[in-house]
């Protein structure tokens, strides 16, 4: 780590990373940190190595190490009761027979968190018919699968999936417990979290490990998205977090992976359950194609939200393979529904290919595509942070731009076909 001429460490930019937010310039106690064009640059002489900058960088453009902190005698030590608590748990989503693909998603991560806490991947997978299901979670990472296969979890229920939840957290005792963000997730996490009386972060978008003290680090948007703020659960167990879908990156399945299956009993919760009559239709069924499987994005942004240009828009997006999506203010417009929006409020995606028309790249936007594999900017303004992020970028106006890449995509199909 730098150092400045009075020997104090310091952080640095790396120019690269660095997307013009201006977060760390507000933030810095000191006023050190200055924008050169649309990069922050640290003054070092005067900068005091507090690390805010770090703390609060959406992109991971700062290097900074913090100083690990001195045991001081007489400190409080940690429940030896907490001790108790060992493994990585995920929370096995099943649709329909098969697993959640954010299920796998945690799986990996968990993988990763448990290699460095030197623990075991644990699954929780509660429903009925649901062995196949077990198997696949073995395939995907986990070391042992504690099932509840019972009748009565065919369909959703807080009472009934929280209760077995809740039961497999006891008898398995995680120290750590991932759900995924999905609206079935993100009810029973709550249900959860205050049976067990423990914390919960949700919608986390980072997920790491102190390994001094062993704490589950978990960072999420904060303040409307302008700051990134790590929350930790020091003396509650498991600590609890909800990640949405495709902010992990989906783990090799190796169908020969080998691995425990757990089957526990389940007694159903005293008194009469609520009755299933009809179902609501996903989002995907009531707004065309789901923004979240598509493997090509064409978003539409502030800059290029227009009523006139949208079918040329659509007819990119077609040609890829792909489907329509948007940021914000194109939803409060009225141009696309909300079902379409990426973004912090909006849906998580990671497609293979992002193409953003007139997107500027705010912060919020930014935490919602931050699994893309390619990026492709077409905008007026060099200086956007999505420009600064992009794989690509085509400066100037999209009305000129977009219909010259139609062209020369039907070309080339018409030049492909025999």
């Amino acid at each position: 780590m730098p150092k400045n001429s009075k020997g104090k460490e310091i952080a640095e930019i790396i120019p690269d990373k660095c997307i013009g937010c201006q977060l760390c310039v507000a933030e810095c106690p000191v006023n050190v940190i200055t924008m050169e064009g649309a990069v922050a640059k640290i003054d070092p002489e005067p900068c005091i190595g507090c690390g805010k900058c770090f703390d609060i960088c959406p992109t991971a453009a700062v290097i900074f190490e913090k100083p690990r902190k001195k045991k001081v005698a007489g400190a409080v030590p940690r429940p030896s009761a907490l001790d108790e608590y060992q493994g990585v748990a995920v929370f096995i989503e099943a649709r329909d027979g098969h697993g959640a693909e954010v299920a796998w998603e945690l799986v990996g991560k968990a993988r990763e968190l448990a290699e460095k806490l030197g623990t075991r991947v644990l699954g929780f997978l509660p429903g009925t018919g649901v062995e196949s299901v077990a198997q696949e979670a073995i395939s995907y990472g986990c070391d042992i699968v504690h099932m509840i296969d019972n009748p009565i979890l065919g369909s959703y229920l807080p009472q009934t999936y929280g209760k077995a939840l809740v039961q497999l957290c006891r008898q398995a005792k995680p120290e750590i417990l991932l759900l995924g963000a999905t609206p079935l997730g993100r009810d029973l996490a709550s249900v959860v979290a205050t049976q067990l009386e423990t914390g919960l972060t949700a919608d986390c978008t980072g997920l790491d490990i102190d390994l001094q003290e062993r704490l589950l680090l978990m960072t999420r948007p904060t303040f409307g998205g302008n700051i990134m703020a790590t929350i930790f659960c020091r003396n509650h167990r498991p600590q609890m977090s909800t990640v949405r879908p495709k902010v992990m990156k989906l783990p090799q399945k190796d169908s020969s992976r080998q691995g425990e299956i757990h089957r526990l009993e389940f007694e159903a919760p005293d008194g009469t359950l609520p009755r299933i009559i009809d179902f609501i239709p996903k989002a995907a069924d009531v707004g065309g194609e789901d923004i979240n499987q598509a493997p090509v994005l064409v978003v539409v942004g502030k800059g290029a939200c227009d009523s006139q240009h949208l079918p040329m828009l659509e007819q990119l997006a077609q040609l890829m393979g792909g489907t329509i999506a948007c940021s914000r203010p194109v939803v409060e417009s009225g141009l696309l529904p909300y079902v379409r929006q990426v973004g912090q409020t909006g849906k998580t995606v990671a497609p293979k290919i992002y193409i953003g028309v007139g997107v500027s790249g705010a912060v919020q936007h930014l935490v919602g595509m931050q699994g893309t594999e390619k990026i492709i900017a077409i905008n007026s303004d060099r200086h956007a942070p999505m420009v600064q992020i992009a794989d690509y970028a085509i400066i100037g106006d999209y009305a000129e731009i977009v219909p010259e890449i139609i062209q020369g995509i039907e070309a080339r199909v018409k030049g492909s076909k025999p």
